[in-house]
C-alpha cells in the first residue's frame, strides 16, 4: 500500500480537444500568416490591438516611413533646392560711353602693362602717343617732351585683338587743352577726349560723347568749338 498522499486523489479526466476550437485556431493562424486581421467572435487576443488590418506597431512604423519619404521628396524637389543665381553678361555697347575700361578692384591688382609689354609708338605731328597690348588687356599712353609716359586709359579686349591708334589732335575747349585720340582695332575706331588736369590728362566722358564718332581731327575741333560756345 502506497503512502504517497497524492496517490489518494481521484484521477482527473483529460479533456478531449474540441473540433470547433481547433478550426478557429487554424483559421486564425492562416489569417495571421496572410497579414490579415483575425476574425474571431468575442474579445480579441490580449496584447495585439488591430489598426486597419495591421497591428499598432506596424502602423507606427508605416507612418514613420511615409513621413520620411515626404520630407525627402520636399527637400530634394527643384522648387525647394536653392541654386546660385546665374549672372548674365551685359552686351557690349557701341555707343559713346566706353564699356571696355577696367575698374580697379579690391585686393590684388594686375601687373602693370609697362612691365610685361613694349610700347608701340605713334606720332601725329608733335604729339607722341603709344599703345601696349598684352593678352586680354590694352592701354593708351601719352609721351611728353621728356619721354615720360602717362597712361590715358586701360581696357579689356579679346586675346586675338590688337588695339591701335589711328589719329590724334591736341586742341582747346573752354580755355583747357584737350587731347583727342582715335583708337580701336580693325575698323572699330572711336574718339576719346582727355582734358588736361595738373601734370597730365584725364578722360572726359562728356566730351567723348560729343566727338566719339567724328570723321577726322577737323570735325573733332569743330564739335568741341560748338560745345564750348566758341
Amino acid at each position: 500500500m502506497s503512502h504517497d498522499p497524492l496517490s489518494r486523489l481521484p484521477p482527473e479526466r483529460i479533456p478531449e480537444p474540441s473540433p470547433s476550437r481547433m478550426q478557429e485556431t487554424i483559421a486564425a493562424a492562416q489569417q495571421l500568416f496572410a497579414r490579415q486581421p483575425v476574425q474571431t467572435p468575442g474579445k480579441q487576443r490580449a496584447g495585439r490591438r488591430v489598426f486597419f488590418g495591421r497591428t499598432w506597431m506596424e502602423a507606427i512604423l508605416g507612418a514613420g516611413l511615409v513621413s520620411t519619404a515626404c520630407v525627402l521628396a520636399f527637400v530634394l524637389s527643384p522648387a525647394f533646392m536653392v541654386t546660385p543665381p546665374v549672372l548674365e553678361r551685359e552686351p557690349v555697347q557701341t555707343g559713346p560711353i566706353r564699356t571696355d575700361m577696367m575698374v580697379p578692384a579690391q585686393g590684388l591688382r594686375p601687373v602693370d602693362l609697362d612691365m610685361i609689354a613694349d610700347l608701340e609708338p605713334y606720332t601725329f605731328g608733335a604729339l607722341r602717343l603709344g599703345v601696349r597690348n598684352a593678352d586680354e588687356r590694352f592701354a593708351l599712353y601719352h609721351v611728353d617732351e621728356q619721354g615720360l609716359e602717362l597712361q590715358l586709359l586701360e581696357g579689356r579686349k579679346a586675346a586675338a585683338e590688337t588695339v591701335s591708334i589711328s589719329d590724334a589732335v591736341l586742341t582747346q575747349w573752354n580755355g583747357q587743352q584737350v587731347l583727342a585720340v582715335r583708337s580701336g582695332f580693325g575698323d572699330l575706331q572711336r574718339w576719346d577726349a582727355f582734358v588736361e588736369e595738373g601734370f597730365g590728362f584725364e578722360l572726359s566722358a562728356a566730351l567723348s560723347h560729343q566727338i566719339w564718332d567724328a570723321a577726322d581731327a577737323a570735325e573733332v575741333e569743330q564739335r568741341l568749338a560748338v560745345a564750348s560756345g566758341g
